[in-house]
This record gives C-alpha cells, sequence and structure tokens, in this order.
C-alpha cells in the first residue's frame, strides 16, 4: 500500500468571492513547472498557483469570464468542470511552455479549454486563451459514448487523453492522438476535424465493488505513464458519489499496467505530478473533497519503479 505524506492544504491569499472560502476545494489536475504548482478545481473559473515550498498562499488566475453561483446544484450546473491540466510545447513556439486545461465533455457547457503561456522560469505570461472545443468533443463521445475526460499526458510527439468510467459505464480508456492532431484541433476548433485515434481500455479493479476509475495522469521520462485512479460510488458522470478510496498505477510505453497500488488514506486523489529519483518516482497529489467547506490536500508520495 502506497503511503501519502500531507504537505500543505491549499489555501489561497483571497477567495473568488468575499463569501467564498478562500481555499482550493474541488482540485482537479496539477502540473508541477519549477518552484511552482499549478492546479485546476472543477468547481471554480480559475488557476491556482502555489509556491511548493513553504506555506505561503496561492493565488488565483482567471481562467473564464463570469461568475459562479454559490448554490452547489446551480453551481455544478454551471461550472465549466475543469478536470485536466498538462504540459504541453506552446503552439507558436515549441521551445516555450504552456499550460492547456480541458473541460471533462459530461455535459456542453463542460466542453472549453484555456491555454495559458509560460515565460523561461515557469511562471505565467499573459492571460488565457479559451478555445471552444464542442466539435472536438463530438467526435470523441461518437468514438468513445459518454465522455467524462479527467487526465491528460504529453509523450514525445503523442498526445493522451484518459477517460473515467463509472458503475454503468466502466470504459476507462485512454485516447490517443498525435500532438501534431491535438494542435490543429486547438487552432481551428470551429473546423469538424476527425484526427485519428487509437482507444485503449483498461480494467482498473474495484474498492469495495466500486470500480476504480482514472482522475488525472503525468509522463515519466522513460515514455510510461503514472496515473491517479478513484473509486467513487455513482454510476454517472455529472453526479458525484462516495469515495470508497484511491490507487496510483503506472502504464508502461506499450500500453501495458505494470503497476497498480492503493493508497492508504481514503482520499479521491484528482491531480498528479511525477519526478524520477534512483529506482523510485516521487509524486505530488492534490484531492477533491467534494464539499466547498473543506479544503483540498497536497501530498507527496513514493513508489518503486516496477521491475
Amino acid at each position: 500500500m502506497i503511503q501519502l505524506t500531507e504537505l500543505k492544504t491549499l489555501l489561497l491569499a483571497q477567495g473568488t468571492h468575499a463569501d467564498r472560502h478562500p481555499h482550493l476545494s474541488a482540485a482537479s489536475g496539477l502540473v508541477q513547472v519549477g518552484p511552482w504548482l499549478y492546479v485546476v478545481a472543477d468547481d471554480e473559473l480559475h488557476l491556482g498557483q502555489f509556491l511548493l515550498e513553504g506555506n505561503e498562499h496561492g493565488k488565483l488566475h482567471r481562467f473564464f469570464a463570469g461568475e459562479l453561483p454559490f448554490e452547489y446544484e446551480e453551481r455544478k450546473a454551471e461550472k465549466p468542470d475543469i478536470e485536466v491540466l498538462t504540459l504541453i510545447p506552446h503552439i507558436n513556439n515549441p521551445k516555450q511552455n504552456a499550460l492547456l486545461a480541458l473541460g471533462s465533455g459530461s455535459k456542453k457547457k463542460r466542453r472549453r479549454g484555456a491555454l495559458v503561456s509560460l515565460d523561461h522560469t515557469g511562471n505565467i505570461s499573459g492571460g488565457a486563451t479559451i478555445i471552444d472545443l464542442s466539435n472536438f468533443y463530438d467526435f470523441l463521445k461518437q468514438e468513445v459514448g459518454k465522455l467524462n475526460i479527467e487526465g491528460a499526458a504529453v509523450v514525445k510527439d503523442q498526445f493522451f487523453l484518459f477517460q473515467r468510467g463509472n458503475k454503468k459505464n466502466k470504459l476507462n480508456a485512454s485516447i490517443r492522438l498525435s500532438l501534431d492532431d491535438l494542435y490543429k484541433t486547438l487552432l481551428t476548433p470551429e473546423k469538424n476535424y476527425q484526427p485519428h485515434i487509437h482507444i485503449t481500455p483498461y480494467d482498473l479493479g474495484y474498492i469495495d465493488d466500486v470500480p476504480l476509475c482514472f482522475t488525472d495522469a503525468a509522463t515519466l521520462r522513460n515514455g510510461d505513464i503514472v496515473f491517479t485512479a478513484s473509486a467513487e460510488n455513482t454510476s454517472d458522470s455529472y453526479l458525484d458519489g462516495q469515495c470508497m478510496g484511491s490507487a496510483i498505477g503506472i502504464i508502461n510505453r506499450m500500453g501495458n499496467l505494470v503497476l497498480l497500488e492503493s493508497v492508504n488514506k481514503t482520499v479521491k486523489l484528482e491531480g498528479i505530478e511525477a519526478d524520477e529519483a534512483s529506482n523510485n518516482i516521487e509524486l505530488l497529489l492534490v484531492t477533491d473533497a467534494d464539499n466547498a467547506a473543506h479544503p483540498a490536500q497536497l501530498y507527496s508520495a513514493s513508489v518503486r519503479y516496477p521491475g
């Protein structure tokens, strides 16, 4: 069993509104760039930026215009449901990096993306470019069925999306397309572009009869992919359910599942970042509390590389 070590609570210097708690609660994606941690939350219109070291509170950068309702059900219906945050080479300058955030696609309002440039220090450079990806998500829905995109990873010139299943729709799958096709999609989202994709389903097992399903992914230096999965007791991509636990796994370069191990706390892991040291993989992980009053947590963990 993988041991989680709590590092910090994702507190904010200022919340999105005076009546809203100054923290991220529903953390859903994580990227580390230098000293910075970037975190998206599925119930916000903003990107969170935190320092890995120290206890300084984080700050928010706006993605989407407007304001979300405070009431839970109304907010859930209106939110963009950003579940993916990943680092990609910038479309216009491959020597520069950019953060790509993507909605889950589980509803029509959840089909937007945001692209944010980073400077040479890893800090945010400029505002977000918002992209309507409705055509792309319609194409994915035809190929996959009901969507719930939860993670992404770049492996050389390939881009992987991770589809999250549930008790009713048990399809957990990676969706692979070329990085060039991703760029075409982002640059001309209005076109009905249908890239070549390769879908690989995965059986991740169960916790207390609830299937483990993908929640995020990150790339290792050798081209393998490390991921998080959670067992959420729900039969719907829209409705939340009780979290029965989470696990961490590895998919190797051939697409084979080579490691899957539960964690020692009953938390819903929704974001992962990885670094390699000797024979170990050092992980950073963030949680979704599924409760606006409860802040998300940052954890670390260490996984011994299989073999």
